[in-house]
């Protein structure tokens, strides 16, 4: 063929593909409920004004109030007690407890729902998920030494490490507290319990006290073990949201414990931010359970299903559904699209809609398109204009006297709200919020459009956000920015703190500067800052690093907690005492003063007397 002719075809073929995306896109922003798209409201039984579609279908695959089923003779499943559900295995020799809850708190609940059902004492625990770990000191009722607890052979390292971190679980750890102040939203603290503005899904934290047991008896993939009397086999190669998962398989009943069904679609991105999930480990997994052709499907994240047929219809839906989201992000990118176009190109057909575990009640795969080009190709979108752009502010200074003034800016988000088209609204409005963030009338609308937002959402994690950020605009609530760590936490690893430390120092204020600072701990360790004007280098060890220290701070790990949270100044800790100075102590004061101190406008601890109605 011609070279001309031959680019000719390719260019035909690429412009039909591109034609059959451009309908897709349109046919699927007509189908959206953020721009008008027809959506009937009802109420949750709390009072809470939700889209219609998730009151009809949350109760299919999970629980709106505490419940305990049976889904196979001597299993139960007691749901809606936390975050997650946990099973219970009976046998002769005792319990079986599969995962514990989020909390101590859930593992006091669990415990009681347990003894309506059973008085035996839970004599093996397994943990299926990381997460769904801190209840189970609770379960033991004291005969920790007692209890063979089973679960994968990391386990122990990752809950450690979520523990001890600064926050919520983050790429780099240092923006814990960012992302715990994001997480705290997520789950529901802001919001009331009833009334039209309540959550409508009760995905709600409690306070984060830890009854965690450490795995003693940690499981291969593929390996098989009698517990109790009860042959098992522990597969441990698949993971979800994190990757220390343990699917626990019954050979004998045909039964699968799973982690990788849940209640919504695979939540390939937390909005509250988090590391990166590959859907490609989760659609393997999902086939992998799916092959096992298990009769009874047990999972620690929705309702059991229950039927070889059903079991094996309801796990091809959900990970034909992930495997949708994935492969059709991939198309779109192939074609062109960046990740403002890939949400309204990304949209689950009907019969993919129609599967009870792809009800979008947790989060929406709206977000979830993006999230997966942001890791596969990066921030820019091949559009050449957005590579150099003008900051937002800047951005609404300019265009909103293009639009005609403030009047008219506000005028017209009133207009879209009142047809419906939220999303318009939220943007017309949002130049005139970053022009004066304070200004009541923009406030007030900005309000009333994400709360219609919020209603007609489905995603309880879209909800909490949409919701949590209209009611603050009202004044109503002050939502944190940061949630800083615990004392507790600080000075169960000082080091840690000192690195997280170097993220602090403001450019402005360290000018020229170039001095090392080391930090003596009474615990025995010991760490530094090597000040370079602009960075701070974290020295993990001292001894080794090229020069000597020009500063050295002698301190406890309860002085350096009160010091990293600001919770007293460097000057008021060395006049008393609490730090010891081998040098200049003005000059360590002043270099400890480089770094940004929180403050209430950006830092709010959460006590835990605000938990107590959850």
């Amino acid at each position: 063929m011609h070279k001309r002719t031959h680019h000719r075809v390719f260019t035909g073929v690429w412009a039909l593909l591109f034609a059959t995306l451009l309908v897709s896109s349109v046919n699927a922003q007509e189908k959206d409920p953020y721009m008008g798209a027809p959506v009937t409201l009802g109420k949750a039984p709390n009072g809470a004004i939700a889209n219609q579609k998730l009151l009809d279908g949350i109760e299919k695959v999970g629980w709106l109030k505490p419940t305990i089923e049976e889904p196979a003779e001597g299993i139960w499943v007691f749901g809606g007690y936390g975050l997650a559900p946990i099973a219970v295995i009976d046998t002769e020799e005792g319990l079986i407890a599969i995962d514990t809850g989020d909390s101590k708190h859930d593992g006091e609940l669990l415990l009681k729902a347990i003894r309506t059902v059973s008085k035996k004492p839970v004599k093996a625990i397994i943990y299926g998920h990381s997460h769904t770990v801190l209840g189970a000191g609770v379960l033991t009722e004291g005969n920790d030494k007692d209890v063979m607890v089973i679960g994968h052979p990391d386990l122990n390292e990752v809950v450690e490490a979520n523990l001890q971190g600064g926050g919520a679980p983050a790429f780099y750890p240092e923006l814990g507290p960012y992302l715990t102040g994001r997480g705290v939203i997520q789950f529901n603290a802001y919001m009331p319990e009833e009334g039209p503005d309540a959550f409508a899904v009760p995905l709600v934290l409690h306070p984060p006290e830890s009854a965690f047991l450490p795995v003693n008896t940690p499981v291969q993939d593929g390996q098989e073990m009698t517990v109790l009397g009860l042959k098992m086999q522990f597969f441990t190669k698949y993971g979800s949201d994190d990757k220390v998962h343990t699917t626990v398989w019954l050979p004998d009943r045909k039964i699968l414990f799973t982690t990788l069904l849940w209640m919504g679609p695979p939540q390939l991105y937390s909005v509250r931010g988090d590391v990166f999930r590959d859907p490609r480990g989760w659609i393997e997994g999902l086939k992998f359970n799916r092959d096992l052709e298990p009769e009874v499907l047990v999972s620690l994240f929705a309702r059991p299903v229950v039927g070889k047929d059903n079991v094996r219809k309801r796990l091809e839906g959900y990970l034909d559904g992930a495997s949708f989201v994935l492969d059709q992000t991939l198309r779109g990118i192939l074609s062109g699209k960046g990740p403002k176009e890939l949400p309204h190109f990304v949209q689950l057909p009907k019969y993919l809609d129609e599967v009870p575990n792809n009800l979008q009640s947790y989060g929406e795969i709206t977000s979830y398109s993006p999230a997966i080009y942001y890791h596969a190709v990066g921030w820019y979108d091949n559009d050449a204009a957005n590579l150099k752009t003008i900051g937002p502010d800047d951005e609404a200074r300019r265009i909103v006297p293009l639009m005609g003034g403030r009047d008219k800016v506000l005028d017209a988000a009133k207009d879209a709200l009142g047809k419906k088209e939220y999303a318009w609204a939220a943007q017309l409005v949002n130049y005139l919020y970053l022009l004066d963030p304070q200004d009541k009338e923009v406030r007030q609308l900005k309000a009333d459009t994400l709360r219609q937002m919020a209603y007609v959402s489905t995603g309880g994690n879209d909800r909490a956000h949409l919701m949590s950020q209209a009611l603050s605009l009202e004044g109503k609530v002050t939502l944190a920015r940061l949630i800083p760590p615990t004392p507790e936490v600080v000075i169960a690893s000082p080091v840690s703190f000192v690195d997280y430390f170097r993220v602090r120092i403001d450019p402005m204020k360290s000018g020229e500067t170039d001095k090392f600072v080391q930090f003596n701990f009474s615990d025995g360790t010991s760490a530094g800052l090597h000040i370079r004007r602009a960075v701070a280098e974290f020295v993990a060890d001292p001894d080794k690093h090229v020069r000597k220290p020009d500063i050295s701070l002698t301190l406890s790990g309860e002085t350096w907690a009160s010091l990293y949270l600001s919770q007293t100044t460097p000057e008021e800790l060395i006049k008393s005492g609490s730090i010891k100075v081998t040098g200049d102590a003005s000059e360590a004061a002043s270099l400890i003063n480089l770094f940004d101190r929180y403050s209430p406008e950006k830092a709010v601890v959460i006590p835990p007397e605000a938990w107590s109605h959850y």
